[in-house]
C-alpha cells in the first residue's frame, strides 16, 4: 500500500507575497525559499523558519504560512528515514494534513497561485499522512488514529483529480475512509470521545451500516438501550428500510437478548423487502415462541431463496427431526396394517429430507467445531433412521475425529 504514496512531494511554491508587511511574513518566505533547494539540510532548515512563523502572532494563521507549512511536513515526512531528520519526523504527515486542511478552510484572501499549490499539496499531505497513520493500526492505538482518519476526510474534497482516481483504484474512497474512521472510532479508549466522533459522523449524514452500528454499540457500552435502538430506527427510516441497516436493528435486539421485540419489525420487513435472511430470523422467532410450522415454513423458504443459507438448511434439518416426527410418532402408534407402513415411508421421507439440508449445512468450513460435531450428530441420528449403516459409520468416525 506504501508504494501507491511514492508521489513528487517536492513542489516549488510561486514566490509571492500575500496581503501583510515583509516583517511579518519573513520566516514564512525564508522557509519557502529554503524549499527550493532538496537538500535535507536546507529542508530542517525550511521547518526551524516555518515552526517560528508558526508561533508568531502576525503569521500564524495566515494562509501562505499554512501552505508552505504543509508542504515542509510533508517532505519530512517522506524523507523520515534520513539520519539528519532523527528526532523530527514524529507525526509530520499528521501536521501536513491539519495545515493543508486549515489553508483551504482559511477565509483570508489567497492568491491564485496558492490555491493552484494548494491543491497539489493536499494530495502530498494526504499521502504523507495516510502512510504515516496506517502505522499505528500494528499499535493498535486507536486514539491516534481516529485523530489521522480525520483529518483524511477532512481534506479528501480537495485532492486533485489525479490522485481521487489512484485512490479509487486501490478501493480508497471518502466512503471507505469513513467506515474505517467509525471502526477505529468504536475502539476508542474514551467513551464520550466515541460517542462524540459517531455521532458527529451521523449529524453529517453518514448513516451508513457500520456508523450506525458503531454508534449504537456505544450507547450500548453506556447502559442507554434507548438511544441506541433510536439512532438506529432513525438510520433505517432514512435508508428507506435497507435491507443492510435492517440488519443492524436484528444484530442489535440479539445483542440485548430481545430478539421477541423484533417479530413486528420483521414481519414489516419481509412485506417491504423479502429475502433470506429475513425469513431466517423470522423462523427463528417463530421456533423460540413454539410455533414450529410457521418456523419451518420460514427455513425452507429461506433455502428456497439461497440453497446456500447454511443455517437455515442446518436449522430446517434439525426442527424437522425434533418436531415433524412428533406428529409422525403420534400417527404411527395410531395405525395398524398397511396404514402403519404408509406412516414408515412417512417417516423415510422426513429423514431423507433433514439429511439433506444437514449435509448441505456440514459444507460451512466456517463453522466452529463444535457446531460441526452436532451437524454430525443429527446427520448419524437420520442415517440410523433410514437403516444407513455406512452412513451411520462415516458420521461416527467424523465426530470422534473432532471430539
Amino acid at each position: 500500500m506504501n508504494n501507491l504514496f511514492k508521489t513528487t512531494l517536492g513542489i516549488a511554491l510561486t514566490l509571492g507575497f500575500a496581503q501583510c508587511s515583509t516583517a511579518q511574513i519573513k520566516a514564512v518566505n525564508s522557509a519557502e525559499y529554503a524549499l527550493m533547494s532538496n537538500s535535507v539540510e536546507d529542508l530542517i532548515t525550511a521547518k526551524e523558519e516555518i515552526d517560528k512563523a508558526k508561533i508568531n502572532p502576525k503569521s500564524a494563521e495566515l494562509p501562505k504560512m499554512y501552505l508552505v507549512r504543509s508542504d515542509v511536513y510533508a517532505r519530512i515526512a517522506g524523507a523520515k528515514n534520513n539520519e539528519l531528520l532523527k528526532g523530527l519526523t514524529n507525526c509530520a504527515g499528521l501536521e501536513a494534513m491539519i495545515s493543508i486542511r486549515k489553508f483551504h478552510e482559511s477565509t483570508l484572501p489567497k492568491k491564485a497561485e496558492e490555491k493552484e499549490s494548494g491543491i497539489a499539496l493536499a494530495s502530498n499531505a494526504f499521502a504523507a499522512g495516510y502512510n504515516e497513520g496506517i502505522n499505528y493500526f500494528a499499535t493498535k492505538n486507536y486514539d491516534t488514529l481516529c485523530i489521522y482518519y480525520a483529518e483524511m476526510i477532512g481534506i479528501f474534497e480537495y485532492l486533485d483529480t489525479a490522485m481521487a482516481r489512484n485512490l479509487a483504484n486501490n478501493k480508497i474512497t471518502k466512503a471507505t475512509l469513513t467506515e474505517t474512521y467509525a471502526q477505529v472510532a468504536s475502539m476508542h479508549s474514551s467513551k464520550a470521545t466515541k460517542i462524540a466522533i459517531l455521532q458527529g459522523l451521523v449529524d453529517k449524514g453518514n448513516t451508513v451500516p457500520a456508523v450506525v452500528e458503531g454508534l449504537s454499540r456505544a450507547y450500548l457500552s453506556t447502559g442507554d438501550t434507548t438511544k441506541a435502538e433510536n439512532c438506529i430506527r432513525t438510520a433505517l427510516a432514512a435508508s428507506n428500510n435497507s435491507d443492510a441497516m435492517f440488519q443492524i436493528l436484528v444484530n442489535f435486539f440479539v445483542g440485548i437478548r430481545q430478539e421477541q421485540r423484533l417479530f413486528n419489525d420483521v414481519d414489516r420487513q419481509i412485506g417491504i423487502e423479502p429475502n433470506t435472511r429475513l425469513y431466517y430470523t423470522r423462523a427463528y422467532l417463530y421456533e423460540s415462541q413454539g410455533k414450529y410450522d410457521n418456523a419451518i415454513a420460514d427455513y425452507r423458504k429461506a433455502v428456497e431463496l439461497d440453497e446456500f443459507n447454511y443455517d437455515a438448511n442446518f436449522n430446517l434439518g434439525l426442527a424437522l427431526m425434533k418436531y415433524e416426527t412428533r406428529k409422525l410418532y403420534d400417527k404411527r402408534s395410531a395405525a395398524v396394517g398397511a396404514k402403519k407402513k404408509l406412516v414408515d415411508e412417512e417417516f423415510k421421507m422426513l429423514f431423507t429430507d433433514a439429511k439433506k439440508f444437514l449435509e448441505r449445512a456440514l459444507d460451512n468450513a466456517d463453522y466452529s467445531t463444535a457446531d460441526q460435531i452436532n451437524i454430525c450428530k443429527a446427520l448419524k441420528s437420520a442415517c440410523i433412521e433410514l437403516g444407513d449403516k455406512s452412513g451411520e459409520e462415516r458420521y461416527t468416525a467424523l465426530i470422534k475425529g473432532m471430539e
